[in-house]
C-alpha cells in the first residue's frame, strides 16, 4: 500500500499567551490519500482550523507543535526549513478560505490578486513568466472554476461580483499551481444555500477531475455526506471519532458525534417538530408595500407588491436568498423604513409611527457594544423606560432569568461570553423594551448546531411564557422547517409562495421553492430522496447564476 499523501502523526499544540500555556491539539492523527476527501468535523474551538493552520505553517507566533509529525509525500514539513515549506504552498497543498469578500482587497481588482500571488508562487519556484503569459494562465484557471468570462472578471473588483463568484475566484486560486491536495475551509458557509450547493459541486468536479486530494473542514454535517468519503469527528482538541462518511452519519459510536447529528433540523421524517398554526387576529398587516431606492436612472426596486399578515402568537417566516427583499419588509413592518406605497396596520392602526417589535440580529458578537458590560447593555432599553436603581436592577435579575443565564454575568463583556451566551444576552436586550413582536433576523447562523438548537428552544419557551410573536428571516429552510407555523418565499422582491410551513414542503408550488429545498444539504439518503425534483430549465430561469 502506498504512503498516504499527507499524515499527521501525535501533533499537540501549545497556545501560550499572558504567561500562561495552554494544550489546544492533543495527539491529532489521522491520513488523507491520494484522490481521497476527508472531511474534519467538529464544533468552534474544537481545534479544525489550528490543525489545518499547522498542516499549512501558518500559525500564529504563540503557538508551538510540542510533539508530532506532519507528513507530506513522506516528508515530515516540521523539519523543513522555512522556504522549503513555503515552496509547497500552492504545489504540494493550497487553501480555499471562507468567507470570499474579506479574502480579497477591495481597492484591487480581481486580476491583481491573482497575479500577486501567481508571480510570488512562480519565483519560489524559480519560473520566469511574462506578464501576459500569467494572464493567459489565470483565464485558464477562471474557466476551470467554470466562470464563462474571465477577462470581465479579471478587471473586476471584489464588489462588483457576486459571492459566489468570488468563492469561484478563491477556489481558482487554489488551483494556480495545481496541488495535489486541497485544504477548504468551510466553503460556501457565508453564501446562500443555492450558491453553496454550486460551490460544493465545483469542488467535487475539480477534485475528481484534476485527481486531487480533499480536506474539508466544516460543522455542517450535510456538507459532509455531500462531499466527503471519511469523515474525523474533533471536540476540544481531541479526536473522539474517525470513520467512513456512511457510518460516522448512520451508525456513530461516540455520544459527542451522536449529539452533533441529533441536533440538526431535520428536513422530513418523524423527527420534524410541527408548530400550531394561530387562529388569533392579525397583529401586524402590511398590504400591498413597495419600496424603491435610488432616483431617477438608478431607481431600484426592492419590494414588489408584498402583502403579509402576522397573527398574535405566530411564527412567521420570510425566507429568500440575499438581496430578495426579506430585511427591507421587515424593516418597513418595524416601522424602521417608510414603504414607498402601501400600507403598514399594527393592532389596526394604519402606519401608527411607534415601534411594536424588536430585532434580535444575526452575529451577537457584532450586535453587542465590547465596551459595554452584559448589564450596561441591557440597561439602556429600561432607562428609555423610566426604570432606575432597585426596579430597575430586578428587572435585569428578571430578564437574565428570562434568557436562563446566571445574574453574576451582568457583569461579563461580550468577549467573555461564548456564541451562543451572547446570542441570549441580545434576546434579553431585546425583550427589555417589552415587545409583543420579535423580528429574528438569522438569529442562529452564526453558531454551531448544537447552540443553535438550545437557542431555538429557549425562544419557543420565551414565546409559550411571555405569548410573543415571531417574524423570522432566513435562508435556513431546515431550521425554519422546525421552527415556523406559517411560511412565505421571497424572490427578487415579490412573495412567490406561502402557506403553513408543512404544506409549502410537502408540495412546493413555485419552481424557486423547490429548488431553494432541493438545494439544503441533509444527512440521510432517505431525506435526499424526499427532496422535490427541479429541472435544469426552471434553476437557470429562478436562480442567479455564479458563472458570469
Amino acid at each position: 500500500m502506498s504512503d498516504p499523501l499527507l499524515k499527521v502523526e501525535g501533533l499537540d499544540v501549545l497556545f501560550t499567551a499572558y504567561g500562561q500555556t495552554r494544550q489546544v491539539l492533543r495527539d491529532i492523527s489521522f491520513t488523507v490519500g491520494a484522490g481521497e476527501r476527508v472531511a474534519l468535523i467538529g464544533e468552534t474551538g474544537s481545534g479544525k482550523s489550528v490543525t489545518a493552520k499547522a498542516i499549512l505553517g501558518t500559525l500564529p507566533r504563540n503557538a508551538t507543535v510540542s510533539a508530532g509529525r506532519i507528513e507530506v509525500e513522506g516528508r515530515n514539513v516540521l523539519d523543513l526549513p522555512r522556504s522549503a515549506r513555503d515552496a509547497l504552498k500552492g504545489q504540494a497543498f493550497s487553501l480555499i478560505m471562507q468567507d470570499p469578500l474579506s479574502s480579497f482587497n477591495p481597492v484591487f481588482k480581481i486580476g491583481s490578486h491573482l497575479d500577486d500571488v501567481l508571480r510570488y508562487a512562480d519565483r519560489r519556484a524559480g519560473v520566469r513568466a511574462s506578464t501576459s503569459e500569467r494572464r493567459a494562465r489565470i483565464a485558464a484557471v477562471l474557466r476551470r472554476v467554470q466562470l464563462a468570462d474571465p477577462e470581465r472578471v479579471m478587471n473586476a473588483y471584489p464588489s462588483e461580483l457576486s459571492g459566489g463568484m468570488r468563492q469561484r475566484v478563491l477556489i481558482g486560486l487554489a488551483l494556480l499551481h495545481q496541488p495535489k491536495l486541497l485544504i477548504a475551509d468551510e466553503p460556501g458557509t457565508a453564501l446562500d444555500v443555492t450558491t453553496q450547493d454550486e460551490i460544493l459541486n465545483l469542488i467535487n468536479t475539480l477534485v475528481a477531475e484534476e485527481g486531487m486530494a480533499l480536506l474539508m473542514i466544516t460543522h455542517n454535517l450535510g456538507v459532509v455526506r455531500k462531499v466527503a468519503d471519511r469523515v474525523v469527528v474533533m471536540r476540544h482538541g481531541d479526536i473522539v471519532e474517525t470513520g467512513p462518511c456512511t457510518q460516522i452519519l448512520h451508525a456513530p459510536a461516540h455520544d459527542y458525534t451522536k449529539g452533533l447529528l441529533d441536533a440538526v433540523p431535520p428536513l422530513y421524517g418523524a423527527r420534524v417538530q410541527t408548530q400550531e398554526l394561530s387562529e388569533k387576529p392579525a397583529i401586524v398587516s402590511a398590504n400591498a408595500l413597495y419600496k424603491e431606492f435610488g432616483r431617477g436612472a438608478r431607481r431600484f426596486q426592492a419590494v414588489r407588491d408584498v402583502t403579509v399578515t402576522l397573527r398574535e402568537g405566530e411564527i412567521f417566516g420570510l425566507a429568500g436568498e440575499s438581496g430578495s427583499g426579506k430585511t427591507t419588509v421587515a424593516r418597513m413592518m418595524m416601522g424602521l423604513a417608510r414603504p414607498t406605497t402601501g400600507t403598514v396596520t399594527v393592532e389596526g392602526t394604519p402606519n401608527p409611527g411607534r415601534p411594536l417589535a424588536q430585532i434580535v440580529y444575526q452575529n451577537p458578537g457584532t450586535s453587542l457594544n465590547p465596551k459595554r458590560t452584559v448589564k450596561q447593555s441591557l440597561s439602556l432599553p429600561l432607562k428609555r423606560a423610566g426604570l432606575a436603581g432597585a426596579a430597575r436592577d430586578a428587572r435585569l435579575a428578571e430578564l437574565m432569568g428570562l434568557v436562563r443565564l446566571p445574574v453574576s454575568y451582568l457583569a461579563k463583556y461580550p468577549h467573555e461570553l461564548s456564541g451562543g451566551q451572547k446570542q441570549r444576552v441580545a434576546i434579553a436586550r431585546a425583550l427589555a423594551a417589552d415587545p409583543k413582536v420579535l423580528i429574528l433576523d438569522e438569529p442562529t447562523a452564526a453558531l454551531d448546531v448544537s447552540v443553535q438548537k438550545t437557542v431555538i428552544e429557549l425562544l419557543l419557551q420565551l414565546r409559550a411564557e411571555l405569548g410573543l410573536t415571531y417574524f423570522m428571516i432566513s435562508h435556513d429552510l431546515s431550521l425554519m422547517r422546525n421552527f415556523c407555523s406559517r411560511l412565505a418565499i421571497m424572490l427578487r422582491g415579490e412573495i412567490v409562495e406561502e402557506g403553513p410551513t408543512p404544506q409549502v414542503f410537502a408540495a412546493p408550488q413555485h419552481p424557486y421553492t423547490r429548488a431553494l429545498i432541493a438545494a439544503i444539504p441533509v444527512v440521510t439518503d432517505a431525506e435526499e430522496r424526499l427532496k422535490p425534483a427541479v429541472t435544469p430549465e426552471e434553476r437557470q430561469a429562478f436562480l442567479v447564476t455564479t458563472t458570469d
